[in-house]
C-alpha cells in the first residue's frame, strides 16, 4: 500500500527555532573550519592591496555598526563585507594561486581581521 505524503506545516515559533538551529550549526561549522590568519602570507598581501582603495569606508562601517547593532557577528556586516568581497575583490581573485583553495566566505573572514586590525590602529592612533 503506498501511503500519501502530506504536508505539514510548523507553527512560526517552530519554524523560528528551527531557522535558528539551522544559523547556529552554521556559524560551528564555519568556526571548526578556520585558516588562521598569517599577517605576510600573500592571500594576506593581495587582500590589503585589493581592498586598500577601500579601506577607510571599510572601518568606518564596520566600526558604525558595531556601536548601531551591538556585537559584529551580525548578519548585516557579515552580509555587507561578503558582497564587498564578491563585487570588488572575487574577481579578481578566482582563478589566483594565492587562494589555495579557499572560499569566498573564507576571503570576507580574512578581510574582516585585516578590517578590525586597521580599525584597532585607528583607535589606538586617535
Amino acid at each position: 500500500m503506498k501511503e500519501g505524503l502530506r504536508a505539514v506545516r510548523l507553527p512560526a515559533q517552530a519554524s523560528r527555532s528551527f531557522k535558528h538551529g539551522v544559523q547556529e550549526v552554521w556559524r560551528l561549522l564555519k568556526q571548526g573550519v578556520e585558516f588562521p590568519m598569517v599577517p605576510h602570507s600573500p592571500l594576506h598581501n593581495e587582500l590589503r592591496e585589493l581592498s586598500r582603495a577601500h579601506m577607510a569606508v571599510l572601518v568606518h562601517k564596520r566600526a558604525k555598526i558595531s556601536q548601531t547593532r551591538g556585537p559584529l557577528d551580525d548578519e548585516s556586516w557579515f552580509g555587507e563585507l561578503s558582497d564587498f568581497v564578491g563585487r570588488m575583490i572575487w574577481p579578481y581573485l578566482a582563478e589566483n594561486p594565492v587562494l589555495a583553495g579557499r572560499s569566498q566566505n573564507c576571503v570576507a573572514e580574512m578581510l574582516d581581521e585585516i578590517v578590525a586590525h586597521e580599525q584597532q590602529c585607528s583607535i589606538t592612533a586617535a
